[in-house]
């Protein structure tokens, strides 16, 4: 009967054991990831950062407003190219 004792209060403490460091894992992780998700919180407050994406909005719209010119472009030439055909025919 001592023998069994002893093996419950082993298998007792190892199984707490694995229980606390589970839970320190667990901790460290969801401590970090809010950490760094304050992080990112305050680093979108930069002012620097701010204005690079303010340029890089710019730098899209431009580019936007250049894609429907050539897109206009081509659908005029696709036009044109399409009444001449019409009228050799």
């Amino acid at each position: 009967m001592q023998a069994d004792l002893g093996v419950v209060i082993a298998l007792i403490g190892v199984l707490s054991g694995v229980g606390v460091l589970a839970a320190a894992f667990a901790g460290a992780y969801f401590m970090g990831k809010s950490r760094a998700q304050q992080d990112t919180m305050r680093s979108g407050r930069d002012p620097e950062l701010s204005q690079r994406l303010a340029r890089v909005e710019q730098i899209v719209e431009a580019t936007a407003l250049e894609i429907e010119r050539i897109s206009e472009g081509q659908r005029f030439t696709t036009r044109l190219l399409s009444d001449r055909k019409t009228i050799d025919s």
